[in-house]
C-alpha cells in the first residue's frame, strides 16, 4: 500500500509509511472525502481539506479576517489497489491528472470566461497539476511558497497527485450591488498516452463575498462546502466542449 490512515483527535491523517513520522509536523485535516469511481468501480478517494481564509495570498488562517479575499484548499487524489497504475489498474491509466472548471459572476480580464478551464492562459494542458502551479505527486513537500498557507514551513504529504489552489477576488473584480460568487468543479482524470482519457469523479466547492455598500464594498470569504459528484456535470462538460483556448475534449472518452 502507499500509505496508511490514522485517526487521531477526530482528525483524518495520511501518512506514507514510506516517511519517518517526525517528517509529518503538519497534518492534512480533512474537510471533506468524496468517493471516485470507474464503470461504477471504486478506484480511489478525492480528498478536499479544511478551507482557510487569506487576504490576497497573505495572513492565511483558518478564521477569516476582516481583510480577507479568498479561500485556500488543498486536494488531494488517492488511488486504492484497484486504481494504482502499479496495481490492478482496473481504468488503465498511465497515470492520473487533476482538471478543475472555475465559474464566477465578476468582472473579467480581457479574454476571460464566466466558466472556464482553470489554468493560466499560457498553459497548452487543462490539467491544474503542472507548473508554475502548485502541486505534488507521491511523497512531496508541500508548496514553498507559505503566505497564504495556514502553515509555516514545508511539511510532507503523500497522496497520489495533489494540489494547492488559494483562489481570491478583490473589490476591484465585484460588480456593484452584487455578491462576488465562485465556484469550482475539481476532477479526477484517468490520462492514458495510447487511449482517449477518462473523466472520474468530482467535488464542487467554492466562496462567497457578499456586497455590503458604502465604503464596506464586500464583506470577507464564505466558503461553499463541498459536494461530491460521482461525475462531472453538465456544465464542467460544456466548459470543457467550448473551450477554445485549450481545446481538450477531443481527448476524452465521455462516459
Amino acid at each position: 500500500m502507499l500509505r496508511s490512515t490514522i485517526i487521531t483527535s477526530g482528525l483524518l491523517l495520511f501518512v506514507s509509511p514510506l516517511i519517518p513520522a517526525q517528517l509529518t509536523a503538519e497534518e492534512l485535516l480533512v474537510g471533506k472525502t468524496c468517493p471516485v469511481t470507474f464503470q461504477n468501480q471504486a478506484v480511489g478517494i478525492l480528498v478536499f481539506s479544511r478551507a482557510w481564509y487569506h487576504s490576497s495570498r497573505n495572513n492565511a488562517a483558518y478564521i477569516p479576517g476582516d481583510n480577507a479575499t479568498g479561500v485556500g484548499l488543498e486536494i488531494h487524489f488517492f488511488s486504492n489497489d484497484a486504481g494504482d497504475t502499479e496495481q490492478l489498474n482496473l481504468p488503465n491509466c498511465d497515470r492520473y491528472r487533476i482538471l478543475q472548471v472555475r465559474h464566477s459572476n465578476t468582472r473579467m480580464v480581457s479574454g476571460e470566461h464566466s466558466s472556464q478551464i482553470d489554468v493560466p492562459e499560457q498553459f497548452l494542458a487543462p490539467f491544474y497539476d503542472n507548473d508554475p502551479l502548485e502541486y505534488g505527486r507521491g511523497v512531496h513537500q508541500v508548496p514553498a511558497d507559505d503566505h497564504d498557507k495556514p502553515w509555516r514551513g514545508r511539511p510532507v504529504r503523500a497522496s497520489t497527485v495533489a494540489i494547492y489552489d488559494t483562489p481570491y477576488m478583490s473589490d476591484f473584480w465585484g460588480k456593484e450591488g452584487e455578491n462576488i460568487d465562485v465556484r469550482f468543479e475539481t476532477c479526477v482524470v484517468c490520462q492514458r498516452d495510447q487511449h482517449y482519457d477518462a473523466l472520474l469523479s468530482c467535488g464542487q466547492w467554492g466562496y462567497q463575498r457578499s456586497y455590503m455598500g458604502g465604503m464596506t464594498g464586500w464583506a470577507e470569504p464564505e466558503f461553499q462546502p463541498v459536494q461530491c459528484l460521482p461525475q462531472p456535470s453538465e456544465r464542467f462538460k460544456t466548459t470543457l466542449n467550448n473551450s477554445n483556448r485549450i481545446e481538450y475534449n477531443y481527448w476524452l472518452h465521455w462516459r
